[in-house]
């Protein structure tokens, strides 16, 4: 199977932790990023976030390219709880390096719990993946969904997961 994984484009309102319920469209240029990581490529199955940076382009794509999406709740964002909508000057460059140190014990406040975030993001992609073993799929979603499906196929702990970085629009490709 191939597996490619696409972090949405810049969106509206700029560089925020908008998470779970912060929904923001993609800006003129997040598209243009999108299209870009994506031109030349097909797939033969899209799963997106249900969020609208995700999910508009993907619905684009797919009509595009004649290609089967399904929207996925389980491939929404973190839930980062009182930072959602917050920049890291609102929140603090200390407070926000705690955090990606060590999500664990420095979980912002009335934020998701990392170990059920996991849960529910490799509980979606074993269901995309168990269904469609000789095909090639895009998941289209966001840095923390990307980072903790990375782990999972890196092998690597949960707790490391903020040492990866996924710019906008990125698109990895594996082979599993």
């Amino acid at each position: 199977m191939t597996l490619d994984l696409l972090r949405h484009g810049e969106p509206e309102g700029g560089r925020l932790y908008r998470g779970n319920k912060v929904d923001d469209s993609l800006t003129a240029k997040g598209w243009q990023q999108m299209q870009a990581s994506t031109n030349g490529k097909r797939w033969d199955f899209i799963a997106t976030s249900p969020m609208i940076r995700c999910q508009a382009f993907a619905q684009n794509l797919s009509q595009t390219q004649n290609t089967k999406m399904q929207v996925f709740e389980g491939l929404k964002e973190l839930g980062f709880g009182d930072w959602q909508g917050k920049s890291v000057k609102d929140i603090g460059q200390e407070i926000v390096d705690m955090f990606k140190y060590d999500p664990i014990n420095n979980a912002p406040p009335g934020a998701e719990n990392l170990f059920d975030f996991q849960e529910r993001v490799l509980s979606t992609f074993t269901q995309i993946t168990q269904t469609r073993k000789k095909q090639s799929v895009l998941i289209v979603a966001h840095a923390g969904v990307i980072r903790i499906i990375k782990s999972h196929l890196l092998n690597l702990p949960i707790e490391k997961m903020f040492t990866m970085e996924v710019i906008s629009a990125s698109c990895e490709r594996f082979e599993l």
